[in-house]
């Protein structure tokens, strides 16, 4: 043997050494380290036996290189350890070691073998990194792994001698791996601007974002991490707890783009007296669909319109006002827990009481997630193309179960023994006591069982709540309110549905309401009081 081959010798054997010994401290299956021992024995065997018949040895060698090396990559498959990070180093040093042995290759058939299997050695490495950027969102191993994914099919025309066919698919490959970057940046500038409290708005509906639930799912998730932020500024915790959290008072702030004011009393709106005097009272009691989730300048939360409504269309000598006691986040329960010190003081001739989401889990908790489990979250990936179509692939199982649970789910043995009917009798007796007009309006969502498939699972892949259980849930709460109706005949029943409820253009996700759908909502309100109204003020 010259010194040139003893340095390679040496070489190999620190560079076999290392990659077993980086193996075993990775934890890596026994079967994958004697795998590797053995390749790094034949490797090291072939590179220190210069006199042996080389025609019979290296086509041998490198069917037992070959061999071990797919007993490597098993062992590491059984184990979960196939794309590691770790193992990055561990294919690095065993292509180095392969090229070291392919340099005493004599023939350009045994040459070509020996490249072949430090081309799939560097394949495997170039796709640790490339699975590890893409999994992790690590943009710099991601291209690093696409660029030496290219680097590799141009070496494999320098390599190897193709036919028009091979050498039109490895052309082929690499121009759409040197595209792909192009057209997802084209894709992102195109499709996905950033969401901001000026563009919101272009994605908070089906009309806004069709077809894409996973810009509706952005919209969504923007708005509720700017809702805790909202909070902060509107919201202060209650002296005497629960509920926990009230409108804080003489307070002004901004939601998105439209001014809020809370009255000194804690109601949006404008101050209100003390003293009613000959003003008939009318309090709008509700969650956040009641309070409003404004986000343009002009618009107005359905109590304020209905309000409007009734002084231009009654004309009436006696002033009517309409207080907005709608808070974000209150339930049915937290509202009749607030009544005593809030409402009833303000000594209302009429309670209308618009609830619904908050309290669909006192109707039956299964019926909120009948699958036990949200849809998949959308991952950030390198490119954006990529999870576009990965997120796609993930939910569509999830819309699959969610199509069935309709039909399959457990559906309320007897909405009238639930919590929430429970709730409505406190409210219902509350009134009577009080001598206040109770009327009790049902519930609309932008999706009802009559609604398009298409469009439930657009709201289904774009949240996190299963939308045919609110569905259900939303059924069951209208029967409560229609069976109480009729046991009490004191109690008026407002039917807030016509051209609102399934109407998703007039919805910003699965509870809150358009400027249109505030509007709607102010003219089923109006329409269901009136003819009381007109006779409460007649008198």
């Amino acid at each position: 043997m010259t010194r040139r081959d003893w340095a390679g010798l040496l070489l190999q054997t620190i560079l076999i050494a290392c990659a077993v010994i980086a193996a075993i401290s990775f934890q890596t299956d026994w079967s994958a380290v004697v795998a590797m021992s053995l390749m790094g024995v034949i490797l090291v065997a072939l590179q220190a036996a210069p006199g042996m018949p080389w025609p019979s040895v290296w086509p041998a060698g490198w069917t037992f290189a070959s061999g071990f090396s797919m007993l490597v990559w098993m062992g590491l498959l059984l184990t979960t350890l196939l794309f590691d990070p770790s193992f990055a180093a561990v294919a690095a040093l065993i292509s180095a070691a392969l090229a070291v042995t392919s340099r005493r290759t004599a023939g350009a058939s045994r040459d070509t073998r020996w490249k072949i299997l430090i081309l799939v050695w560097l394949g495997y490495l170039d796709l640790i990194w490339l699975v590890t950027g893409y999994d992790q969102n690590l943009r710099g191993a991601f291209y690093s792994g696409l660029l030496s994914i290219l680097a590799l099919l141009v070496l494999c025309r320098l390599w190897f001698r193709m036919g028009p066919v091979g050498l039109q698919m490895v052309n082929t490959f690499i121009l759409l791996l040197a595209g792909l970057p192009a057209a997802d940046l084209i894709y992102q500038y195109h499709g996905r601007p950033e969401i901001r409290p000026e563009t919101y708005r272009n994605y908070y509906s089906y009309d806004k974002a069709k077809g894409d639930p996973e810009a509706f799912a952005r919209a969504q998730e923007y708005f509720n991490h700017y809702l805790v932020s909202f909070a902060e500024q509107f919201l202060e915790p209650t002296p005497q707890p629960p509920p926990y959290r009230r409108l804080r008072p003489d307070n002004h702030v901004l939601l998105l783009q439209c001014p809020v004011s809370i009255n000194s009393k804690g109601f949006r709106g404008r101050e209100i007296s003390a003293e009613k005097g000959g003003i008939y009272r009318i309090v709008a009691l509700g969650e956040s669909t009641t309070f409003g989730m404004t986000y343009e300048p002009d618009d107005k939360p359905w109590p304020e319109l209905l309000e409007q409504m009734i002084r231009e269309r009654l004309k009436s000598r006696r002033p009517v006002e309409v207080i907005n006691a709608g808070t974000p986040g209150y339930s049915l329960c937290d509202n009749l827990l607030t009544l005593p010190g809030r409402i009833l003081p303000l000594k209302p001739d009429m309670i209308i009481s618009y609830h619904g989401a908050n309290g669909f889990c006192l109707i039956d908790e299964t019926l909120l997630r009948p699958m036990g489990a949200a849809p998949p979250p959308y991952e950030k990936r390198p490119l954006k193309l990529a999870a576009d179509f990965e997120y796609r692939i993930r939910v569509m199982p999830f819309l699959n179960r969610e199509r069935k649970a309709l039909h399959t789910s457990p559906a309320c043995a007897n909405p009238m023994e639930t919590k929430y009917a429970e709730a409505y009798r406190q409210l219902i007796q509350a009134a009577a006591t009080n001598g206040i007009r109770l009327m009790l309006a049902n519930y609309s969502m932008p999706v009802n069982w009559k609604s398009d498939p298409a469009v439930i699972d657009f709201y289904q892949g774009g949240t996190g709540d299963s939308v045919r259980g609110w569905i259900k849930a939303n059924m069951a709460h209208s029967l409560i309110l229609e069976q109480l109706a009729g046991q009490h005949p004191e109690v008026c029943l407002i039917d807030t549905h016509p051209h609102l409820d399934g109407e998703h253009e007039k919805f910003t996700d699965l509870m809150h309401m358009t400027q249109e759908g505030r509007r709607q909502m102010a003219e089923n309100i109006f329409a269901g009081i009136r003819k009381t109204l007109e006779n409460d003020i007649g008198r």
